[in-house]
């Protein structure tokens, strides 16, 4: 008869993340989030990936103002544990990262599958607006409408489409402009 063993999961929190860099155990550059306790390693970024993220910024911080402001690769804390969006604009704080945002941008180069799974965490914190760049299927995919962890809205844009961010004073996405 074969016999069970049962083996204790420990789930980290964000503190413990943060004593992991303090001791050298994680790298202060390390590409990680941490997603219900567990620590997971994010894909490498390629050039286009880079791209796209700095034509978001400078689009959205030219326009932005004081209600809101950009963060690309910054801390968003949900579900007790933290995601890296690839942009993200939030209202302005200091001292702490943000739990919820106007708009979060994931650029999916070959991270298609975790960025959908993100969806999830983000429509749990109540983010009115987030959007996947999918730059191998030169597509924007945006999910609105958050209502108990998920989206009810979600809709395709492609190339010689525009996509308008909900958030006012938000400048419209041109997706042939955003994709090069």
């Amino acid at each position: 008869m074969a016999t069970v063993t049962t083996i204790s999961v420990h789930r980290l929190s964000v503190e413990d993340v943060y004593k992991m860099v303090e001791v050298g155990i994680l790298g202060e550059y390390d590409r990680v989030e941490l997603e219900q306790g567990v620590l997971v390693e994010m894909v490498p970024v390629g050039i286009e990936h880079e791209d796209v993220a700095s034509w978001l910024n400078a689009l959205f911080a030219r326009a932005a103002s004081e209600p809101w402001q950009v963060r690309v690769q910054s801390t968003f804390l949900v579900g007790g544990g933290f995601l890296l969006p690839d942009v993200m604009l939030v209202s302005p704080r200091r001292g702490e990262a943000p739990s919820t945002a106007h708009l979060v941008i994931e650029i999916a180069q070959s991270s298609h599958a975790r960025d959908r799974e993100k969806a999830g965490h983000y429509a749990t914190a109540d983010v009115p607006d987030y959007w996947i760049v999918d730059l191998p299927g030169r597509s924007v995919t945006v999910h609105r409408g958050p209502l108990a962890g998920a989206y009810r809205q979600v809709e395709t844009y492609g190339d010689g489409q525009t996509v308008t961010p909900l958030l006012s004073g938000a400048p419209a996405v041109d997706v042939t402009a955003l994709l090069g």
